[in-house]
C-alpha cells in the first residue's frame, strides 16, 4: 500500500514570466488555492500523509506557504538540473518504499487521482504512469505503448503521428530501488539536465511493466505558459 508522495517544485519557471518571475509556479492560485496546495489536498484526502515537496527557486516562499503539513527537501542544483535531478534528492526520504510521484505545476479532478490509485494497488506494475490519451500536442510529453497500454517510450520529440498519449505529471512508483538506480547511471554518464520520462523509457527497453494508465476524459492541465493558466482557471476556479 502506497503511503508516501514527492511533489517536484524546484524548478525557475521561466516560460510563465512575469508571473514566476519571483513567484513559484506552484504557489500560483486558481480558485482560492495553489497548486501545490491542491495536490496536497487530494493526497491527504485519500489517505496520504507522508508528503515531501522538493524545492529550489524562492523555496522560502514556498515554506512559509504551506507551513509544517510537508516535509521540505532542497534541490541546491535546480538551475542546473531537471526534475530528475529534483526526483532525486528526495531518496532518502523513500527509502525504497513504493510512493506517489508529481510534477508541482499540474491541477486535475481528484478522480483522476482516485481511479489511477485504484488501479495501480490493486495491479502489479512496476510503475504506473497517468496518461490523457485524448489530446496532445507538440508541448507535450508525449507516450508510445504497446496494445496493452505499456511504455514503449516517453519523450517529447516524438511525432504527433506516431504518438499515443501525453503523461500528465503524475505517477505511481512501485520498483522504487531500480527507478533511483536509472536515475544515477543517466545522471552520472550522460548528464543532469535529463527528463524522469528519459529513465522510464530506458526502464521500458530493459523489460520493466511501466502502465500508462487513462485519465478516463476527466480534465486536467499542466500550466507551462499563461495560455495553460487561463486554461486552468477556466476549467477549476
Amino acid at each position: 500500500m502506497v503511503k508516501k508522495a514527492v511533489i517536484v517544485a524546484a524548478g525557475l519557471s521561466s516560460r510563465l514570466y512575469p508571473l514566476t518571475t519571483d513567484l513559484p509556479k506552484g504557489l500560483l492560485n486558481v480558485g482560492d488555492k495553489g497548486l501545490l496546495q491542491r495536490s496536497i489536498n487530494i493526497l491527504k484526502f485519500y489517505g496520504i500523509e507522508d508528503i515531501a515537496v522538493v524545492v529550489g527557486f524562492e523555496k522560502e516562499k514556498i515554506i512559509n506557504s504551506l507551513g509544517s503539513q510537508v516535509t521540505y527537501i532542497f534541490n541546491p542544483f535546480y538551475k542546473h538540473c531537471n526534475n530528475m535531478g529534483s526526483l532525486w534528492f528526495a531518496k532518502n526520504f523513500i527509502n525504497n518504499e513504493p510512493f506517489i510521484y508529481l510534477h508541482g505545476d499540474i491541477i486535475y479532478n481528484e478522480k483522476i487521482f482516485e481511479n489511477s490509485k485504484k488501479h495501480f494497488d490493486l495491479n502489479a506494475n512496476d510503475i504506473e504512469l497517468v496518461t490523457d490519451f485524448d489530446f496532445f500536442d507538440e508541448e507535450s510529453m508525449k507516450v508510445r505503448i504497446t496494445d496493452q497500454k505499456y511504455l514503449i517510450e516517453s519523450k517529447k520529440e516524438i511525432d504527433l503521428k506516431k504518438a499515443h498519449g501525453e503523461w500528465i505529471g503524475l505517477s505511481f512508483i512501485r520498483r522504487t530501488k531500480i527507478l533511483f538506480n536509472y536515475f544515477e547511471k543517466i545522471m552520472f554518464e550522460q548528464g543532469l539536465n535529463f527528463y524522469d520520462t528519459h529513465a522510464f523509457t530506458q526502464m521500458a527497453k530493459d523489460g520493466y511493466k511501466i502502465y500508462c494508465s487513462s485519465t478516463e476524459k476527466h480534465p486536467w492541465v499542466e500550466i507551462d505558459f499563461i495560455y495553460d493558466y487561463q486554461k486552468a482557471k477556466e476549467l477549476f476556479s
